[in-house]
This record gives structure tokens, C-alpha cells and sequence, in this order.
């Protein structure tokens, strides 16, 4: 940073002998004013730029402690250097209580004076840092919140120390930017600089920066509009990007307000086509109108074709459906909703035909398709698209594979009485044994030898029930099995009692 110093003595040669020691230190030290007495000083301090004052003690009219006194009263964050030809504690003493940086004695040292100034800059940057922390928490702090929720001591405080900066000293407006890929702060302080006024700016959420801009007396009420449209065209072509901007508004409790509008503004231009778009809460071309018929439409296709799985028609109706929501333009927070209601009942479909996700699948489609996460609505619908016809292809896979299990059963309840070897079921439905017995598994949560055994035994019990004077083994082998011991076995694991005191057992 640049230091501004003005220097005051009523010895010229002493006064332009000070400065030029001063500029031969470093050209961040500029001198802004030399000044033959207080008196002189003072007639300019409401226009003068100075962050730090060499004064002498003795002066004519007005001394150095008096000049002290007076401009931190109408300045007290100017510095100050006391120089004197005479070695007086009781002056030093008093400069110090005064908050004097220094007490340099006649003729100055080259050394000295370097040292001091470059205390004095580094105790300017570091103020200049909180006092720019602090201002930043204050507007982060307005911006967030709503004032009318805030502790009354937090709001006048926050209120009182922006009204101090050039930001708020007349009119702001906010602008919010969403851009894809994000830009860095470097880079948005560069496309900001043609601006040439005081503004701040913030990362707010992924790709998108709150700035907060200053507005001044001779602007007018498209003036934010203005300086939006120029940041937008010195974003480079290849960059998504996205411009909401609100309406001029007056004092720093106003942030939140302005903050809802420009808001309001991006999730309009949100939906708009192209790669750069932009537009500002004075001139919204149109409203979020009423969303309930997005719900009601899924009812009406998309929910009967899923149902049905009815997939390429189920596809068709989510494109149509985000068709309508994309000429409705819904606020982001109702567009998240119904996103999320398409998915629910995409994952209601997969649960009641107990269909399992791939390993790595999320189920928070709500928080991962949320609006304020993509910079336009195209690239929303492609990403909303994209996971939605993911869902129906494993309901695809899922209805196909369910086809295959049923083959399968209907084979073994047509030919249970044979040897059910596995390869020869999978040969029949053109699958290796391995995945057969899994795919099998993991749809009807038993294996195939299992299977095999409940239609064999629930036969069996068929057969001791109606035909009494069938012997145990001849039930046996009419199901399948011709040990008779492996029967008796079998049956008494799945039934708890053997053939025959499961006929006798029945009877009674």
C-alpha cells in the first residue's frame, strides 16, 4: 500500500528537507502536503488523503500537541510523528499520551525515519486488514440475515461501522454471478476492474459470488444494470455464466433486501438459453408462477407409465414434464421439491419390486440436484436427465431380470419331478450357472436348490394328503426323489416331521 504523509514545520528549508528524505525511502511513501503551520493544515484536512502527519513540536499559533489534538478530533485514524530540535521529555511525554507514533529529534536521522516509516506502513496494512475482515463479516452477516431477526445490538452495530466505508457512504446494489467453471477471485477482480467504483465481493455458495457494488448520486436506476452487462461481456465466452441484479438501494440494513431481489432476478435468468445471460429485478419480464400443475402432471403420465413400466413412455413424460416446468420457471426451492418427488417415486418403484442400487449410489437426488448447484437450467435437465433414465435402466434390467426368474421357476415347477441339474436351468434362460444362482438369489432371497426343494416338498404334502394309500417312497419318487432315506431326510429338514407322521398328523 501507499502511505500519504504530510509534513508541518515552520522552517521551510527544514519542512522541504523532511519531504525529500521521505520520497528517497521508497516510492510507497508519497507526500500529499507540506504545510508552514497547524493553522495551514487544518484550512485543507477536510479534502486532504493522509494517513500519516510529521508535525513539530514548536510552532508559532498553534504548537504541534494543538495541531494533535485538533485533527483527532475531526480524523482520529491519521498518525502522527512529533519532531523537535529540543530534547524534551515533557513534550515526548505528552506526545506519546497523545498516541504518537514517534518523537524524532533534529536533524533526522536517514535510518531512523526509514525504520519508523516502515512501522508505520506495516501498522496501516495490518488495520486495513481487520478493519476489511470485519467489514466483510458485517456484510456477510446483513446479507444472510434477516434484520428484523437479529439482536438489536448486532444490527446497530454492523449498521454503524459499514455506514463508515465508501461502499454505503451514498447507494448500493447487489449482483450475484454464477459461473461454470467457477472463477477464482483473482479473476473476478480483473473482469471487476472496469468498473472503476468501490465494491466488494464474496463466494457465496459453489459457483456463484455475491458483489456488492457502489452506487453513486449521478447514476441512475439502471446504472447496476449497466456495470453487470459490462462485467458479463469481460467474461470470456467459454465461461457459463449467469447475472441477477437488484434494484439501488440506500444504507447497509438494506443488504438483505437487495440481496432477495438479485436473487429473484438469477432465478429468472437462470432458465434462459445461451451460454451468458443476465438480467435485474427492475426489469423481470415475468414472475414464478403457481408449480401445483407440475405435481398433478406427473400423476397424470409419468407415474401410471412407471407403474406399468412402461419405460420409453416414462422417459417421454419426464422430458415433457421438465418441458412445462422449464416455460413455468418455478422459484429453485419448488423445482427442488418436484425434482425430488420425480425420484421418489422412481425409488419407490425400485424398493417395491426390491430392486437394489449399484454399490456407490446415492439416494439425496434432492441435495445433488439442487438448483442453486448448476449455473442454467440446460445443464440441470441434462444432469436431472441423466440420473433419471439411470433409475429406468435398472428398472429395465430389473423387469428383464425378473423375466429370467420366472423362467426359471416355471421350469422347475413344470419338470420338478426330473434332475434339475444348474446348468441345465441356465442354459435354458442363456445365462452362466454362476450368475444364475446369484441373479436368483438376490431376487427371491433363496437359492435354487432351495426352491427346488419347496416345490418337491410342497407336492409331496399334496400327495400324502389325498393319495393315503400311496406308500412314503412312491411319494417320494413321484416328486423327484428315489432314496427313499434322502426323502424321509429332506422332508423332515423342511417340514420338522417325517412323510409319515406328517400323514398321520393330517389325518387327525
Amino acid at each position: 500500500m501507499t502511505v500519504n504523509i504530510a509534513v508541518v514545520d515552520d522552517e521551510e528549508k527544514i519542512r522541504q528537507g523532511l519531504a525529500k528524505l521521505i520520497e528517497m525511502t521508497g516510492d510507497e511513501y508519497k507526500i500529499v502536503g507540506i504545510y508552514s503551520g497547524g493553522l495551514e493544515l487544518l484550512g485543507e484536512l477536510g479534502s486532504l488523503e493522509v494517513d500519516l502527519i510529521f508535525t513539530d513540536i514548536k510552532m508559532p499559533q498553534m504548537n504541534g500537541l494543538q495541531l494533535i489534538e485538533q485533527v483527532q478530533r475531526r480524523r482520529p485514524k491519521v498518525k502522527f510523528a512529533v519532531l523537535s530540535g529540543f530534547s524534551d521529555f515533557e513534550f515526548a511525554r505528552g506526545a506519546i499520551r497523545q498516541g504518537v507514533e514517534d518523537y524524532l529529534l533534529k536533524p533526522v536521522d536517514q535510518d531512523e525515519l526509514g525504520e519508523l516509516l516502515r512501522r508505520v506502513k506495516n501498522n496501516l496494512e495490518l488495520e486495513s486488514y481487520r478493519k476489511a475482515v470485519a467489514a466483510e463479516e458485517h456484510i456477510r452477516l446483513l446479507l444472510g440475515s434477516d434484520v428484523r431477526h437479529l439482536p438489536g445490538h448486532m444490527t446497530e452495530g454492523a449498521g454503524r461501522e459499514l455506514s463508515q466505508i465508501g461502499l454505503f457512504r451514498e447507494h448500493f446494489a447487489v449482483v450475484l454471478l454464477r459461473t461454470d467453471p467457477e472463477l477464482t477471485g483473482e479473476r473476478l477482480a480483473f473482469y471487476m476492474e472496469a468498473w472503476n467504483r468501490e465494491h466488494r465481493s464474496f463466494v457465496w455458495e459453489p459457483r456463484q459470488s455475491v458483489i456488492v457494488v457502489a452506487i453513486g448520486q449521478g447514476d441512475h436506476d439502471d446504472t447496476a444494470r449497466g456495470i453487470a452487462s459490462t462485467l458479463l461481456q469481460r467474461i470470456p465466452h467459454a465461461v457459463h455464466a449467469r447475472i441477477g441484479v437488484s434494484a439501488v438501494h440506500q444504507g447497509p440494513l438494506k443488504l438483505r433486501d437487495a440481496y432477495l431481489e438479485a436473487e429473484v432476478a438469477m432465478q429468472q435468468v437462470w432458465y434462459e438459453d445461451g451460454i451468458k445471460a443476465m438480467n435485474d429485478f427492475l426489469h423481470l419480464s415475468r414472475r414464478q408462477e403457481d408449480v401445483s400443475g407440475l405435481l398433478r402432471l406427473l400423476d397424470k403420465d409419468f407415474r401410471p407409465a412407471l407403474q406399468l413400466l412402461d419405460l420409453p413412455r416414462a422417459e417421454s413424460a419426464l422430458r415433457a414434464w421438465l418441458e412445462e416446468a422449464g416455460k413455468l420457471r418455478p422459484a429453485w426451492p419448488a423445482l427442488s421439491e418436484a425434482a425430488s418427488a420425480v425420484f421418489g417415486l422412481l425409488r419407490g418403484e425400485l424398493s417395491g419390486r426390491q430392486t437394489r442400487l449399484p454399490a456407490g449410489e446415492t439416494e439425496d437426488e434432492q441435495l445433488r440436484l439442487s438448483p442453486v448447484r448448476f449455473v442454467s437450467w440446460h445443464t440441470f435437465t441434462s444432469e436431472f436427465m441423466e440420473s433419471a433414465t439411470a433409475l429406468l435402466h435398472i428398472l429395465k434390467e430389473a423387469r428383464q431380470e425378473n423375466r429370467v426368474v420366472e423362467n426359471v421357476k416355471a421350469y422347475v415347477q413344470e419338470h420338478f419331478t426330473e434332475e434339475l441339474e444348474l446348468q441345465r436351468l441356465a442354459d435354458r434362460v442363456y445365462l452362466t450357472p454362476s450368475y444364475l444362482s446369484k441373479l436368483f438369489k438376490t431376487e427371491t432371497g433363496e437359492t435354487i436348490t432351495d426352491y427346488i426343494i419347496s416345490v418337491r416338498i410342497a407336492h409331496a404334502k399334496e400327495h400324502l394328503i389325498r393319495n393315503p394309500a400311496l406308500k412314503t417312497y412312491e411319494v417320494g419318487e413321484m416328486v423327484g426323489y428315489g432314496d427313499p432315506a434322502y426323502f424321509n431326510k429332506v422332508f423332515k429338514k423342511v417340514v420338522g416331521l417325517t412323510p409319515k407322521e406328517y400323514r398321520e398328523r393330517v389325518r387327525l
